[in-house]
């Protein structure tokens, strides 16, 4: 299997579903004795040619969930239960598709076509961005909240159910009670889930990248860590250009880091506080420490961190890679070549 190296001296960087519903395909495991993820817990659900695959890092196998294509923004809940979305009749719908096999699937409201989608860990709700869908077009990426076996939406930023909001996208699941969305501003909006209200920018997990745009996020259930993906630019005439795109993986910092605001890209300098030679872009995020990132292939076809933050998996030109235990010396496998948009759950298969 291929590997991507980490930035030398961490340089630049702005970077189990149940046996019983066995569909089929199963590809010999990527590797043998010789496993360099054997200690990650969990699985990744993923996309290969338009159906939802699975890999298990801790064996290394992969095996095809579904055959009937059109399915993409795969996730997982604890129990088992898998989650997307897929085109059905042209338009997009909502599925879930349980451990005994039983798979149920229904569209969102008019217009309204989804960007992505994330099974809450309980499997009771989806959080999704959207557009809605005008004779002029697309309105701008919205997000939402609906049950995940009908269609009752809610909004998420504006505080009430019913309301939607325009500000952010992408939402992913921290734990069930908690969502982190993109968007809406230069950090990740938290917010309680609706089981407890909702929570805005009093969050304690408020951080922010500015060096990159584009940016997506993705948080470990404990805190213990956030993974972003986004592209590094250059400003020509009026214009930013992309020069690159990166996964980042960052840790909170320990008391005696936690002024840290100064970080020159050209320079490349460290965090203060931090010994280690470490990467940014612009500004080190206040309250975290990057710990080791990679340049993608291309534009980013999906990430997720591990659930309890010890690695990550992105996906890119060269497929689906995960990552061995987060640190300055990890590497990155390319599990499958075919693999893109992964998110990781703690039910093992």
């Amino acid at each position: 299997m291929s590997s991507a190296s980490l930035y030398p001296r961490l340089g630049l960087a702005v970077k189990r579903f149940a046996a019983c519903l066995a569909l089929g395909l199963a590809l010999a495991p990527v590797w043998g004795q010789d496993n360099p993820l054997a200690s990650l817990k969990g699985s990744i659900v993923y996309i290969r040619e338009g159906n939802i695959w699975a890999f298990t890092p801790s064996t290394g196998e992969r095996r095809q969930l579904t055959q009937d294509g059109g399915y993409r923004s795969p996730s997982m809940a604890d129990n088992g239960t898998i989650g997307a979305v897929q085109g059905i009749a042209g338009r997009s719908h909502f599925v879930t598709i349980r451990p005994d096999g039983r798979k149920r699937a229904f569209p969102p409201g008019e217009r309204i076509h989804l960007v992505h989608a994330e099974l809450s860990p309980d499997g009771d709700l989806f959080a999704f961005a959207y557009v809605v869908v005008t004779p002029l077009g697309p309105d701008p990426a919205r997000v939402g909240l609906t049950f995940s076996d009908r269609w009752a939406a809610a909004g998420v930023a504006g505080g009430s159910w019913g309301v939607f909001s325009s500000s952010y996208y992408h939402a992913r699941w921290m734990t069930g009670e908690r969502l982190i969305l993109s968007g809406g501003g230069s950090y990740p909006y938290l917010v309680r889930g609706a089981k407890s209200g909702w929570e805005g920018e009093s969050s304690p997990y408020r951080f922010e990248v500015p060096a990159l745009r584009d940016e997506t996020y993705d948080i470990a259930r404990n805190g213990a860590r956030f993974l972003v993906i986004g592209a590094t630019y250059r400003v020509v005439g009026y214009e930013e250009q992309i020069t690159g795109w990166h996964a980042i993986a960052y840790r909170p910092a320990r008391p005696e880091e936690q002024a840290v605001y100064e970080f020159s890209l050209e320079e490349m300098r460290a965090c203060r506080g931090d010994s280690t030679a470490r990467f940014g872009g612009g500004k080190c995020v206040p309250g975290w420490i990057p710990e080791g990132g990679f340049p993608l292939q291309g534009e980013p076809k999906g990430g997720a961190i591990a659930p309890d933050g010890r690695a990550m998996a992105f996906a890119d030109a060269r497929g689906l890679l995960v990552t061995g235990p987060i640190g300055p010396s990890m590497r990155a496998f390319v599990v499958d070549p075919k693999g893109s948009e992964p998110e990781w759950s703690p039910f093992p298969r």
